[in-house]
């Protein structure tokens, strides 16, 4: 699929602002571009047994752009040091992005998730929302390419698997910018415990674009012969762009909920009263939180068009059985793709296939 060409960012977007938490700034919900280059390996020494020799590098240019990410993971004194850097044309590299951890300390994966939310709100507090969301862009796709590059076994590497926390903090910024949150939250993950997948927020766990879009069409056109004239074409041509990937869940459920709000408002009060009452009277649907917090809505636009979907035991998310967590389709939609642990990238040794 080709890629429009895209601006190119002046290296004075990566200045610190000042930003107190991830509440300040308004921003529109942009749809995410899947971005293209050639990854290039710097060094690679992914022993099985972590030490003081273990190290991978990489250089990655960005195709019809002078843009480079480099990242750099090693290990010293039990900690896992990792760094990305970017650069534009023949500018000087900048770091950007650092986390460090102890992985000889027990249950160290308990801990993962805040120091992911911690790194989220330095990212949000030291760079400009535009950087945040190209380089969380250019992330999305690294996984896939460095498990083509190195094959399983290498691939299944803790430094490899480090590339995951990166990504994690970038879309945990992403997500309080768009959800206008006051903190930067990433949600456990059990199969990241579990070891049957990479580090991923609950909230971005993977889904086939192909399977989502057939389901959000499905249930547009119900609610269509409901009388609703519901139709989320930004999100479904998104999904038709990434037709054969895998994408962020967030990333839909966000799309989903800003092209509700564009279409509440243009709602009469009868009709928004309607809308209400089918809500609240949806025996499927199960109330996580109340309706004040989801944006000022007076319902959740996911629990609307979806109700609540069952999960399984089954694939490389086999941490839960029963109804969802919350309504969105992410459960439902992660556990069809894990009937064939697939992707390769991220359902790791420990996925079983399915049936569902």
């Amino acid at each position: 699929m080709k890629v429009n060409k895209l601006s190119f960012f002046v290296l004075a977007v990566l200045c610190c602002i000042a930003v107190s938490s991830c509440s300040q700034q308004d921003y529109d919900i942009q749809i995410p571009e899947r971005v293209y280059g050639d990854m290039n390996l710097l060094n690679k020494n992914l022993t099985k047994d972590l030490n003081s020799s273990s190290n991978l590098s990489f250089e990655y240019q960005i195709s019809d752009a002078n843009e480079y990410i480099k990242y750099n993971v090693y290990v010293e004194n039990n900690q896992l040091h990792s760094k990305l850097s970017y650069k534009q044309n023949d500018a000087k590299w900048v770091d950007i992005s650092e986390i460090d951890f102890n992985f000889k300390k027990v249950n160290y994966k308990n801990g993962m998730n805040d120091i992911v939310e911690k790194h989220a709100e330095t990212l949000k507090k030291k760079l400009d929302i535009a950087i945040i969301n190209r380089v969380g862009n250019i992330l999305e796709g690294l996984p896939e390419i460095l498990y083509k590059k190195l094959g399983r076994n290498e691939y299944n590497n803790e430094l490899t698997l480090s590339i995951f926390y990166h990504l994690a903090a970038f879309n945990t910024s992403i997500r309080a910018y768009e959800d206008k949150s006051k903190d930067c939250q990433c949600g456990v993950n059990n199969s990241y415990l579990s070891g049957e997948s990479p580090f991923f927020c609950a909230e971005d766990v993977m889904v086939s674009a192909d399977e989502a879009y057939d389901l959000i069409k499905e249930r547009s056109i119900i609610k269509k012969s409901e009388g609703y004239e519901f139709n989320p074409k930004s999100l479904l041509q998104y999904l038709s762009n990434e037709s054969g990937e895998f994408v962020s869940a967030s990333k839909l459920d966000r799309l989903l909920k800003h092209e509700f709000g564009s279409y509440f408002k243009k709602l009469n009060k009868k009709e928004r009263l309607r809308i209400r009452n089918d809500y609240y009277q949806s025996s499927n649907i199960i109330m996580t939180k109340t309706p004040s917090e989801y944006d000022g809505w007076p319902i959740d636009p996911t629990c609307w068009l979806y109700g609540a979907r069952a999960g399984s035991d089954c694939g490389c998310c086999g941490n839960y059985s029963g109804p969802c967590y919350g309504c969105s389709p992410a459960c439902y939609l992660h556990d069809k793709s894990c009937e064939t642990c697939e992707p390769s990238w991220y359902c790791l040794s420990g996925c079983v296939p399915g049936p569902c």
